[in-house]
Order: structure tokens, then C-alpha cells, then sequence
């Protein structure tokens, strides 16, 4: 065992720096549970049967493409003859990369290292493990539960359980779920006047705030709203709207179309990232500056994977945006959710990019 104990931290190392990089690149989370039956076919070498395993993982998407798991690993092979058993029980660490997430089924590849236990009876040892695989993914539901299943090769450094065997590689056919317990999706924050830039809401330069209320005068000064739109001229972009003009938050016009910036969803889901509420309560005061104000939420996704999932993924986005907004006391009558698909895409679906910006929710409003 002892020739195989430098391999382990030079591979942890390897590991790590390249999760490290991932982590940096791109940071995201999303924290799930893995728990997975193991059919294991072991090594001939071993002279054991194939038996049954179990593999508990903790999971957190670091990326658009990588996954980061620690897994606690058990399972027990009986000798061919005798009463005698390898009894195994080790820790690993995988990295599990998606090809592409945005389909339903998704296809992964894994690989990993870590520390096996093996006790025969008459030996126990600890020694490095190492796994690769590729498996299939597939979304159970809009909360983000996952059936999965893989196949992967284990390599067990095991040079002390048989005195004849260096090692053992052992094939492991694992089926189970992965079941989120977390939301902290890391979205981009849009502030007001971000959204104002990028969706062409107000062509006026932002303005800034300087009044400091220090007394009565002053105060009235900053509730003063010279062209009743409901927004005060110390938060109004634009203080000179005409009367009866639709406005957003900051007072400016809103247009007749926009793409809800900063507004995200958990992977293959409807449920919303935490910061997209934030941009969202913007929306809200928009809905309360203007009592008449009516919207058709519009939801699209890009054109990967089935027409018909995707169709129904944007309602269900669109239709998670208009709960949210009812939650912040937006009237429901005021808002039609709609999903349209594929439909009307706004950039290039050749490119991951383009397809990041089609995948959208909008805000049409009704005349």
C-alpha cells in the first residue's frame, strides 16, 4: 500500500486547484443530497461475487458545467469459498462535468479520487481509490429532483487484501436521485438603473441622489413631485414626464416591451433564484406607481431539447414570476402569464451565449 500513499495527495491537489479554477470562473450553487444503489461486478482477481453497494453523496453545482460531490461509499463482496467477505468503506471526491444541461436528459461524465477501508477479516487496510464514469441525468420535477445513473470503473489500490493482487477494478452500475436542499443561485444583480440601460427603458442618464433631509423645509423640498407620476423628483430620473405616462420605479417611460434583466431560475426549473426577487420588488413598485397598469409576462426558453418541454417550462417560469408579483401585492387581474417556447428568439441559438439570452422572461404590456 505504502508506494500508493503519494499518489493520493498529488491527485487531491490536481483535484482541487482544477475545482478551484472552476469555482472562480463562475461562481454558483446549488446544494443537492445523492443517494445511489451501487450493482458492483468486481474484479476477477478478487475471486468475489457482485453484490449490492450504497453511495451517499453531498453535491453544489460550482458552474454551468461542473459539479463538485463528496460521497461516503459502502459496500460488502463475499469470497467465492469460504465465509470471508471484503468489507469496504471509503470517501470520495468527483467531479462531475455536464456536456450540456439545458435537455431534459443530460449527459455527464465523473471522476474522482479518495481513501478506501477494505477489511477481510485477517487484513485491514486503508489505500487510494480512484473512479471514471459517464451517466445519464433526468429532471423529475420543477423543484429540481434529478433521476440519475452511471456506470463507472473503480480502481481500488488494494496491494494488501491478497498477497497476489496489486490492485482491483471493480465496474459499478449506480441508479439513484439528486434531491436539492438549497437555492442560492448565483444571478446577476440588476440594479434599477442597470435595468433602465439594458432594456432601452429610459434613454435619460441616471441622476443622482444628493438631498439630505435635515429639516421640515428640506423635507418637503424631497416629496416634491413636479410631474405627478408618483415618484418624488429626488428618485425621478426623469422629472419632466408628460401627465399620464406610464413609469417604472425610477420615473422614466416605460416601454411597450422589455426583458426582465437579472430575473433567473434554478436549472431546468421554475423556481426563481433568490436574487431575482430583488429585481422583481422593482417591478412590483412599478405596478404600484401605476394602478392601471396591465402585462402579459411572457416567458421564452432556447431551442435545445424537446419542443414540448420546453413550451411548458416557459409558462411555468412565466407563471412563477406572476405568483411572485401577486406575493408583493400586485393585483392578479393585472397580469396574463404566457409561455412561448422557442419562440422569437433574440440572439444566435448556435452559441451558449445566445442561448443564455434567450432563455428570458418579458414584460409586455397591455394597452
Amino acid at each position: 500500500m505504502n508506494k500508493y500513499l503519494p499518489l493520493l495527495p498529488l491527485a487531491s491537489a490536481m483535484f482541487f486547484s482544477s475545482s478551484a479554477a472552476i469555482n472562480a470562473s463562475e461562481k454558483v450553487a446549488e446544494w443537492y443530497v445523492s443517494p445511489m444503489l451501487s450493482y458492483i461486478k468486481s474484479d476477477s482477481d478478487r475471486h468475489a461475487d457482485n453484490d449490492l453497494g450504497v453511495i451517499l453523496g453531498l453535491g453544489k453545482q460550482v458552474n454551468k458545467h461542473w459539479n463538485l460531490e463528496v460521497s461516503a461509499v459502502i459496500d460488502s463482496l463475499d469470497f467465492n469459498s469460504g465465509s470471508g467477505e471484503f468489507k469496504q468503506r471509503g470517501v470520495m471526491v468527483d467531479g462531475v462535468y455536464f456536456f450540456d444541461r439545458d435537455t431534459i436528459m443530460q449527459t455527464y461524465a465523473v471522476v474522482g479520487a479518495g481513501v478506501m477501508n477494505t477489511d477481510t477479516g485477517s487484513q485491514d487496510s486503508n489505500n487510494p481509490m480512484f473512479n471514471v464514469g459517464i451517466g445519464l441525468m433526468q429532471k423529475l420535477s420543477s423543484n429540481g429532483m434529478n433521476l440519475r445513473a452511471d456506470i463507472r470503473y473503480r480502481f481500488d489500490m488494494d496491494d494488501e487484501s491478497l498477497a497476489s493482487e496489486d490492485e482491483f477494478a471493480d465496474v459499478m452500475l449506480n441508479v439513484g436521485l439528486t434531491i436539492p436542499f438549497g437555492s442560492s443561485y448565483k444571478a446577476k444583480q440588476t440594479s434599477m438603473s442597470e435595468l433602465h440601460e439594458n432594456n432601452s427603458i429610459s434613454s435619460n442618464d441616471a441622476k443622482s441622489e444628493s438631498i439630505v433631509e435635515s429639516t421640515n423645509e428640506e423635507s418637503v423640498v424631497a416629496a416634491k413631485d413636479s410631474d405627478n407620476d408618483g415618484i418624488v423628483d429626488s428618485k425621478d430620473n426623469c422629472p419632466s414626464t408628460a401627465e399620464a405616462t406610464k413609469v417604472d420605479s425610477t420615473g422614466c417611460k416605460l416601454q411597450q416591451s422589455f426583458v426582465l434583466k437579472g430575473v433567473n431560475f434554478l436549472t431546468g426549473s421554475d423556481v426563481l433564484a433568490d436574487e431575482s426577487k430583488t429585481n422583481l420588488d422593482d417591478i412590483a413598485t412599478i405596478f404600484t406607481n401605476n394602478p392601471d397598469l396591465k402585462v402579459e409576462i411572457a416567458g421564452y426558453t432556447d431551442n435545445r431539447g424537446n419542443i414540448r418541454f420546453n413550451q411548458q417550462l416557459s409558462q411555468k417560469r412565466a407563471e412563477s414570476v406572476k405568483s411572485y408579483l401577486v406575493s408583493q401585492g400586485v393585483n392578479e387581474s393585472r397580469m396574463q402569464a404566457k409561455g412561448y417556447g422557442i419562440d422569437s428568439p433574440i440572439a444566435d441559438n448556435a452559441t451558449s451565449q445566445g442561448r443564455a439570452i434567450n432563455r428570458r422572461v418579458e414584460l409586455h404590456l397591455i394597452k
